[in-house]
């Protein structure tokens, strides 16, 4: 991997004789890992089905609860329990910002870049289903990868939308109780798992991106309520986007303070220019099984505003029905593409359940339930979106009645289809057959 001049400048006066290392670690194979969702299992429950299905053995994280490396040559991303949002493919790295954020069950938490939704989903796991998540990115095309991200995470409690910070200040100041900023970045933490940002960063490096994490600070010092957390987090190593710019925010406002982000194994602790140590980590990747990362924990000054917990209410927009948690209509002047969870559409007579509805069902309370094992070879043929023969104990077949005309417009519900317990989708028992309800653009290919 050929490196510019410039950055290797930059590294040496940064690692020192710690250089080479980080040279070396460059050719090193990259870890992969995944992130368990608790929003619908227990990361004991989830290594005991893990274990029980037989799944190539998995390695914790040491600085992520509920995170594993993955084993090599391992797809984990085609596995039934991936799609049924059971767990969350992320760098290890990547990891830490949404683990070092402490978020509580109530708080109304933004993620102001969140696509494409790694760091959003452990967010919404620790709301446990209550207070607000509002995951934003400024790009609409990256927002529909984070919406169908949420949705697959069971998300209830969650909006998206695609806004400028300055936008969201205007319409929310001073509201969210913990934002993460994982900031746009010269990406010099990635150069190993993607050589071509090495290109990037010399057409747009530090110098770019430096003054727009400036101005996305300054609107999430608007955003943030008193008392509220700031969690800010980058994938490079320039001290321009990383300490000075924290720095600087906490130099412009008084009533910031940074808080230590705990010591882990691997972590580097920085220093200021007089030496002295400094309350945020950098991760390298010749320290650590993952890329580069950088995360500053930051708290405003005050007490939390008291709030009423309010119910989850549905809402309608022409035929499409949602359950809005808190109680919260959609804003108006913003470019939503996520507004709670969507139930389904009203189509005449019937109702069709919405594939985001399905990802959060509890089969437990559910009506008609289809339960198939992970070693059963249909669960692969409706990931795929195939049309599923039934056995003859899982047909159900409508009572017959003597008046032809309600008999007519009788309809057999949909039909939760499970694996292992965890929904994946809706079909449509049939006689012998279970037609495909699961959406086109969540089929495997």
């Amino acid at each position: 991997m050929e490196l510019p001049s410039q950055y290797i400048r930059q590294m040496h006066a940064l690692l020192g004789k710690d250089y080479p290392a980080y040279r070396d670690s460059l050719s090193w194979r990259p870890q992969k890992g995944l992130r368990v969702n608790e929003n619908k299992i227990s990361v004991g429950d989830f290594c005991a089905l893990w274990q029980k299905l037989n799944l190539p053995d998995l390695e914790s994280i040491p600085w992520i609860h509920n995170g594993f490396f993955l084993p090599e040559g391992f797809d984990a991303g085609r596995t039934a329990l991936c799609q049924a949002g059971l767990y969350y493919i992320q760098e290890p790295a990547a990891m830490t910002p949404a683990e070092s954020l402490p978020v509580e069950p109530g708080d109304y938490v933004l993620d102001l870049c969140a696509a494409p939704g790694g760091k959003a989903t452990e967010l919404l796991a620790k709301l446990k289903k209550t207070g607000l998540l509002l995951a934003n990115d400024i790009s609409p095309s990256r927002a529909k990868v984070l919406r169908k991200n949420l949705e697959a995470a069971g998300a209830v409690n969650a909006f998206v939308t695609a806004e400028s910070p300055e936008n969201l200040a205007a319409h929310f100041p001073h509201f969210f109780d913990k934002i993460l900023i994982d900031a746009p970045c010269s990406g010099e933490g990635m150069f190993r798992t993607q050589p071509q940002m090495i290109r990037h960063w010399e057409e747009e490096g530090p110098d770019f991106y430096a003054p727009i994490q400036k101005e996305i600070l300054a609107h999430a010092y608007d955003l943030l309520a008193p008392g509220g957390m700031i969690l800010y987090s980058t994938c490079t190593f320039s001290k321009a986007e990383d300490e000075d710019q924290v720095l600087a925010f906490l130099a412009d406002h008084g009533d910031l303070e940074a808080v230590p982000i705990p010591d882990q194994a691997g972590f580097s602790r920085l220093t200021d220019d007089k030496g002295e140590s400094l309350p945020f980590v950098r991760l390298y990747p010749h320290k650590i099984r993952g890329e580069g990362q950088f995360a500053a924990l930051i708290k405003k000054e005050g007490n939390r505003p008291s709030r009423i917990e309010k119910q989850a209410v549905n809402w309608q927009k022409g035929e499409e029905v949602y359950l809005l948690p808190e109680g919260k209509l959609p804003v108006p002047g913003l470019h939503y593409l996520m507004t709670g969870l969507h139930v389904g559409t009203q189509k005449r007579q019937n109702f069709v359940y919405s594939q985001a509805y399905a990802m959060a069902a509890d089969p437990k309370v559910s009506g008609d339930v289809l339960h198939l094992s992970y070693q059963d070879e249909r669960v692969i043929k409706y990931l795929k979106g195939e049309t599923l023969e039934l056995k003859d104990e899982e047909r159900i077949n409508l009572p017959k009645t003597k008046n032809k005309n309600k008999d007519k417009g009788q309809k057999q519900p949909d039909t939760l289809v499970c694996v292992e317990g965890y929904p994946l989708g809706y079909g449509k028992r049939n006689g012998t057959l279970l037609k495909n309800k699961r959406s086109s653009g969540w089929r495997l290919l």
